[in-house]
């Protein structure tokens, strides 16, 4: 049986920056990926970093994130995270990430929701994924283990404390038990919910270890997308000369209060299709959205310096999930912690501000892995009876799904089924009656029996997939239960009975 101080559970962004902190506090590190070694890179946001460089302090970065949050956020963490800022940015240009600079050699910061002063520093359209790679450099430079195509199925704990976790290795199609003193969850958010495809492990994982998810009926959404091919463009263009309009012509313009949902609400109460107009940028600006370029003649077939681009609001991240406070410690289990999107730290509140989501990720990710490894330093490991029992109860569901019959549903069907119903009920409107019903539907959806085409248990994506369905339609339905019971409408969860 593995053993190690902390295992992370997630290589995002926050991933890689815990195990970094947790390996440079003297703890010995693992970081477990659900895809191939890298894939965490494929959700990293394409905003910026928030970051009061240009000011004399992060008093009105903090004060503009706590109304942008509608009062949900924690003030506390606020005026940490945002107070951490410079240093993270700071750090990453030490580590060799290259960002676009103004004239006197300073970054140059661009303005966005949720902002009264320009403080977002970007590399143009690849901010997440050059950060990335800086940290998996960094990972590499200190030998901290990676392991790929590995799915947590479950958190072993006892006495209130965690012993460990049950994975999957998929491509050997095992059941693999890993004792730890302490785990990091560092996933993605749930947002898979509305959007396809699969995620928000960290968050079932808390959920179903008895952790009490929070903040759930609140989402960020992104105006600026094409949703159907889920295409997600940087507000930083629209400070370089690209515009959004209706398609009556009128000019669409982001308020700098309110966050990305508020953004969104702007396109939304058109009641028309908008565009992103990028045909003519500033001088020099163009080089810095190639990789949005290639992206949208791959995808819409035409060139961005040619034609106007269909926008509509998307579910870039989810804002709750595993509670946490700013070392990432998560109440009432000793020895676990959460940061990223899966993690709910009070940071973001009820909406998000451009270029907050990557400033919660490294300093969430940071603490978070100081913490465990603190943790670690002072802990044993134990619970072995546990991490059988716990395995075996895994072995009999994994073995009741090898072995079901073909009278349940597909993957996919369920899939589309949970997407529509995230849709229609925990969009940016939202109703009593609606989310009633979709709170009815999804505990239908919760019993029903999935069939697997493929019964071999070696490199078996299909059954993998089926485990992160079932745990995501458990947390929607936990966020439908959020939003039925907030009575009021507060930043993204938007209640309108008429």
């Amino acid at each position: 049986m593995d053993a190690w101080d902390v295992v992370v559970v997630g290589g995002t962004v926050a991933g890689l920056r815990a195990a970094i902190s947790a390996h440079d506090s003297g703890a010995e590190v693992i970081i477990l990926e659900e895809g191939a070694i890298g894939s965490g890179g494929a959700s990293t946001t394409v905003e910026g970093l928030a970051v009061s460089s240009n000011e004399e302090s992060n008093n009105s970065h903090a004060t503009d994130t706590l109304a942008t949050g509608a009062g949900i956020c924690d003030e506390s963490t606020v005026r940490e995270r945002t107070g951490a800022a410079f240093n993270h940015l700071a750090e990453m240009e030490r580590w060799g990430l290259v960002l676009r600079r103004a004239s006197s050699g300073a970054p140059h910061l661009i303005s966005g929701p949720g902002h009264n002063f320009a403080r977002v520093a970007t590399t143009g359209d690849t901010t997440g994924r050059e950060i990335y790679s800086i940290l998996q450099e960094q990972c590499m430079k200190r030998s901290i283990m990676r392991r790929g195509d590995t799915q947590a199925l479950s958190l072993v704990k006892e006495n209130n404390s965690v012993a460990g976790l049950v994975t999957l290795d998929v491509q050997r199609g095992e059941l693999v038990a890993i004792q730890a003193k302490s785990i990091i969850l560092a996933t993605d958010g749930f947002e898979s919910a509305w959007n396809g495809g699969s995620g928000g492990t960290g968050v079932w994982l808390a959920q179903d270890a008895g952790v009490e998810l929070t903040n759930m009926e609140f989402t960020a959404w992104n105006p600026l997308c094409m949703d159907a091919h889920g295409l997600q463009f940087p507000f930083a263009i629209l400070n370089d000369g690209a515009s959004v309009r209706s398609a009556s012509g009128d000019a669409v313009s982001f308020a700098s209060e309110g966050g990305m949902f508020s953004a969104s609400q702007s396109l939304i109460s058109l009641g028309e299709q908008c565009v992103l107009d990028a045909r003519v940028l500033t001088r020099g600006s163009p080089a810095w959205y190639g990789d949005t370029s290639e992206r949208v003649s791959s995808r819409l077939g035409g060139q961005m310096n040619e034609t106007v681009i269909p926008i509509s609001p998307r579910a870039s991240t989810t804002l709750g999930g595993v509670p946490c406070d700013t070392t990432g410690s998560v109440p009432g289990i000793s020895g676990l912690y959460a940061a990223g999107d899966c993690a709910c730290s009070g940071f973001h509140g009820a909406d998000m501000a451009v270029g907050n989501r990557l400033l919660e990720s490294l300093d969430g990710g940071s603490n978070a892995g100081e913490s465990a490894a603190e943790h670690a330093s002072d802990a044993e490991f134990f619970g072995l009876d546990s991490m059988e029992s716990s395995l075996m109860d895994v072995a009999i569901k994994y073995a009741n799904l090898l072995d079901g019959n073909d009278s349940g549903q597909t993957r996919g069907q369920i899939e589309n089924k949970l997407n529509t119903i995230m849709g229609e009920s925990m969009g940016t409107t939202r109703n009593t009656a609606n989310l009633s019903s979709a709170s009815t539907q999804l505990s239908e959806l919760s019993t029903t029996s999935i069939s697997l085409s493929d019964e071999n248990p070696v490199m078996n994506t299909e059954l993998v997939e089926v485990f992160r369905l079932e745990g995501l339609v458990r947390v929607a339905h936990s966020a439908v239960a959020a939003a039925a019971s907030r009575k009021e409408s507060c930043g993204s969860h938007n209640l309108n009975n008429e």
